[in-house]
């Protein structure tokens, strides 16, 4: 097994949760899985992700909301990331693992799982998680015995014998097509029968050979907003079981930003000579902080700044939802049609972004992406731009050939490694007069094949912030790509994809094929 240690200091990155990963659990959808929506079992594995708003540590209380009477609890074994993972074979995979963590991954419950909505998962403290107890020869982890205990009384029990992908499988299927990184986590998913709790209700989940995670639930009306937050949004490190101290009431929070973005002005981020910069534009090229300038060709261009949760929109358009029409299942929805996408999916400008060989369909989509640079916590629709820092140029490439009616869309469609380009540079909202009127397109090897307008977004972003942050707390450095209008295409390896914003950047992305990958 693995020879990595769990140091105290890997802090987490992405929490992925999987859905259907037990025999019994898909079993219990019975025929329901050949039907509309489903239509057919699932082939890959059905991941989401759990935002860091939901993080809490053991003994923090859980609040359950006031329409949500009871939260379905979802315990967990989860696998943290020693090493890089890119690719793995299921004879190596338990070689990445630092450790295991005993997790409860809350749910207000729900039936759907074809486009089920992120208030059901994401929200504040919705991912307890216990000390890491580090990889070794002693833990098995396809054969640990779960049970959940509410107020002291064994309600639910499993084991991970019953998973449909062992651990190592499970790994090698995940990085096949994205790289899990060292304080990653990857539940193994949840069996059938998750039992439910109320609000005043202690629940303990005890994992054999790993450990024991207690918290409490408490009803939304006991628990200050700011002490709510507080409680989820404490920092993490592998190892670290002692209950955080009361964190800064979180409307002081806001994004600390480098260069003249303070004063107005694009800045972007690049690499150059083994060190990350902050730049700004120059007729030359790029302009360094000692006022060196090089052509854009000579540095490596980083995503403009350091993402947080990353949320995107589908069918934030009109006109693309027509252009979808023949294959959605579902083309009328209630609220805004929100998913999760992780900062391994994300590159730069000028980066390259694998085209696999084997797919028919692989489009681009040209976004406004909204940078959130405060604390943000039910938010009102009027003063939800107080909460906006900036805006950058998003390509959000999908591959239409993997799409399941499981969490639609699912990660192997949407959140591929190198599939998400933004920049190049992030604009200030202050040099930005009205987002809502800013005309973007697509030129593919310079013709233009998509063009619209951020004044025909379905849900504009005041809309978007009030929604999101009406169920979960949207932090500095959170990303929020607003969607896409129609004309999207089929591009090929060797094409030259760029999505242009007006006032916001030109954001160029090549497409190779499987070889430059070694693939």
């Amino acid at each position: 097994m693995s020879p990595y240690t769990c140091p105290s200091a890997l802090s987490r990155r992405t929490v992925y949760g999987t859905l259907l990963n037990h025999h019994d659990a898909l079993a219990a959808l019975g025929e329901q899985v050949h039907a509309a929506p489903y239509k057919a079992p699932p082939k890959a594995p059905v991941l989401y992700i759990k935002p860091r708003n939901t993080w809490a540590e053991p003994g923090a209380a859980v609040v359950v909301p006031a329409d949500a009477p009871e939260l379905e609890m979802g315990a967990t074994l989860g696998l943290v990331i020693g090493r890089t993972a890119c690719r793995v074979n299921a004879a190596d995979a338990l070689g990445f693992l630092a450790g295991y963590v005993v997790m409860n991954d809350i749910s207000v419950p729900h039936a759907a799982v074809y486009r089920p909505s992120m208030r059901f998962k994401c929200r504040d403290g919705f991912c307890p998680m216990g000390p890491v107890v580090a990889a070794s020869e002693a833990i098995n982890p396809d054969a640990l015995a779960i049970t959940v205990s509410i107020d002291g009384t064994v309600v639910h029990r499993s084991c991970t014998a019953g998973l449909i992908r062992p651990v190592a499988q499970l790994l090698a299927d995940v990085t096949e097509f994205m790289t899990l990184h060292p304080g990653d986590v990857l539940a193994v998913g949840v069996a059938a029968g998750a039992p439910r709790a109320r609000a005043g209700q202690q629940v303990t989940i005890a994992i054999e050979g790993v450990g024991e995670l207690t918290h409490t639930l408490v009803a939304a009306a006991d628990m200050a907003v700011s002490d709510a937050a507080s409680l989820a949004l404490q920092p993490w490190s592998a190892g670290n079981s002692a209950s955080p101290a009361p964190a800064a009431a979180p409307t002081q929070a806001t994004l600390p930003l480098n260069g003249n973005a303070g004063s107005g002005g694009p800045i972007a981020r690049v690499a150059f000579n083994g060190a990350i910069h902050t730049v700004t534009p120059h007729p030359n090229g790029v302009q360094f902080a000692d006022s060196r300038v090089l052509p854009e060709a000579e540095v490596v261009w980083l995503p403009p700044f350091e993402a947080g949760t990353v949320i995107a929109l589908g069918l934030n358009y009109a006109d693309h939802v027509k252009e979808l029409s023949k294959e959605l299942t579902v083309t009328t929805q209630d609220e805004p049609l929100a998913f999760l996408k992780s900062a391994s999916a994300l590159v730069g400008h000028r980066a390259q972004t694998r085209r696999p060989a084997d797919v028919a369909f692989m489009h681009y989509e040209c976004e406004l992406a909204v940078l959130i640079g405060r604390t943000a916590k039910n938010v009102r629709r009027e003063d939800a731009m107080a909460h906006v820092a900036g805006y950058t140029v998003a390509n959000d490439y999908a591959i239409r050939d993997y799409l399941e009616n499981y969490y639609r869309p699912n990660l192997r469609v949407k959140n591929r490694d190198g599939c998400t380009v933004l920049g190049p540079w992030f604009v200030p909202a202050s040099d930005v007069p009205d987002p809502h009127k800013l005309s973007l397109r697509t030129l593919v090897n310079g013709v233009i094949t998509q063009q619209g307008n951020t004044a025909d977004l379905i849900s504009d972003i005041p809309e978007l912030i009030e929604y999101l942050s009406g169920f979960m707390t949207l932090q500095p450095g959170d990303v929020i790509l607003t969607g896409t209008p129609d004309g999207v295409v089929n591009v090929n390896a060797g094409d030259v994809v760029v999505t242009e914003i007006d006032g916001i950047g030109r954001l160029v992305n090549t497409l190779v094929g499987d070889e430059a990958f070694n693939r």
